[in-house]
């Protein structure tokens, strides 16, 4: 239940961030230039503040308490593994919507299908295999 608590809160956080940034962003475009600069640091820190590796840091803490050697089977599995790749195994086991996959690691939908790709190379997984099955019967 921590678990879902703290990435449902990541989720929402995410939402918040981009609705603020897309808010500054029409507003960076009719404004002076002397605002303009002002508006586009906040929206940088709102960048930045998307992907905060406290919460992941936590959420990696809870993740192994809930779900024990997992992520060290993943490891073993394959070893050119990157941070980002077990960021995303551990939401697909967590049997996450893409959408909130997406929210949760700061980038479009187009991007996760390649980030997925790129995943499933790595696993040495066939082309027709579903990632997220692979997750839930690891």
């Amino acid at each position: 239940r921590e678990l879902t608590t703290r990435t449902l809160h990541i989720i929402q956080k995410n939402q918040v961030l981009e609705k603020l940034y897309q808010r500054l962003e029409e507003i960076s475009k009719d404004v002076r230039k002397n605002t303009q600069k002002n508006i586009q640091k906040i929206m940088l820190e709102i960048q930045d503040n998307f992907n905060h590796d406290q919460h992941w840091d936590e959420f990696r803490q809870i993740f192994e308490q809930v779900h024990g050697t997992f992520l060290e089977k993943v490891k073993a599995s394959s070893e050119n593994l990157t941070a980002n790749d077990l960021r995303l195994i551990a939401l697909l086991k967590m049997n996450l919507k893409s959408s909130e996959i997406a929210s949760l690691l700061g980038i479009s939908q187009d991007s996760l299908r390649v980030v997925r790709y790129r995943l499933r190379k790595k696993l040495n997984m066939e082309q027709g295999d579903n990632l997220a099955s692979f997750m839930q019967n690891l």
